[in-house]
């Protein structure tokens, strides 16, 4: 009897459970910018609006159960850290991590005070998710405004926590989990796509598209051919050292530079730090 009775209190035992919180930061890079000598051509970039749109954040057991907020934003991420979410009740244990970056929609919401509807309007018209402002200074140049933006529309799945290594996150009994959305947005000043090896930044390229009144927009990084970079007078685009800028789209079938930039910023959303996921367009 006795043991039945320990058998019956063990299976109506409570299930523990845990909390998330779901995060997004740009880092430093996006709320300060990248100096000069962090690029090959001498440039420095600093953004007045990173726009960036996600949400669909999606949590799934080893055990196959999925746990899943809808809310999708519109966030600046040069404003600072911003608060996405956060899912309650879940089986503590280990979750893997889903999200979706891609243009906004009619229920896409904004935080309150980081985003206005005229700049939520904007980006939903021209169907980027990703939206930025700034300017680049470079000495002996000047200084050159930029105002552009990207359509990308992925999913990042099973993404690896950056804090270490492992898959997904843990969800600690009885206390709060944090899942953060990170943004590295140096991917796209990167010369190489495919790999983070080897990489160098580079604006010469994005300036050399400004028109007289000097701002650089996603139709002048159009204008941009990977196959034939031109410089700021029109000339062949060419390191200090005299060698020809080459950019390496590796497998990607890319040809302008606003297309390079677009693919290059597809994976550039990690998960608590560098943590990379698998990316599947949607």
């Amino acid at each position: 009897m006795l043991a039945g009775a320990l058998l019956l209190t063990g299976a109506c035992s409570p299930t523990a459970t845990g909390d998330v919180r779901v995060m997004m930061s740009g880092e430093d890079g996006a709320q300060d910018g990248y100096a000069s000598h962090l690029f090959a051509d001498g440039w420095s970039v600093r953004f007045t609006k990173y726009l960036v749109s996600v949400g669909d954040f999606t949590l799934t057991s080893d055990a196959g159960e999925t746990q899943a907020s809808s809310r999708h934003v519109l966030v600046d991420l040069q404003k600072g850290d911003v608060a996405l979410d956060g899912l309650t009740g879940l089986t503590a244990g280990r979750w893997n991590v889903g999200f979706a970056v891609r243009p906004p929609d009619e229920r896409t919401e904004l935080p309150d005070g980081n985003v206005s509807a005229e700049d939520l309007a904007l980006v939903r018209s021209r169907g980027y998710s990703y939206w930025l402002e700034g300017e680049a200074v470079k000495v002996g140049t000047g200084v050159y405004r930029f105002s552009f933006g990207f359509p990308v529309n992925a999913r990042m799945e099973n993404c690896i926590n950056g804090v270490d290594g492992t898959q997904g996150i843990v969800v600690p009994e009885n206390s709060t989990a944090e899942a953060e959305v990170t943004v590295h947005a140096e991917h796209m000043f990167y010369d190489r796509l495919g790999t983070h090896r080897g990489v160098q930044l580079r604006f010469e390229p994005f300036a050399a598209t400004a028109g007289a009144d000097r701002v650089i927009t996603s139709e002048g990084l159009a204008t941009q051919q990977l196959l034939d970079l031109r410089g700021m007078q029109g000339e062949e685009l060419r390191d200090s050292d005299g060698t020809p800028v080459v950019y390496e789209p590796g497998a990607y079938d890319v040809r302008t530079l606003w297309a390079f930039v677009t693919q290059s910023i597809v994976d550039q959303a990690h998960l608590n730090g560098g943590g990379v996921c698998t990316v599947k367009p949607l």
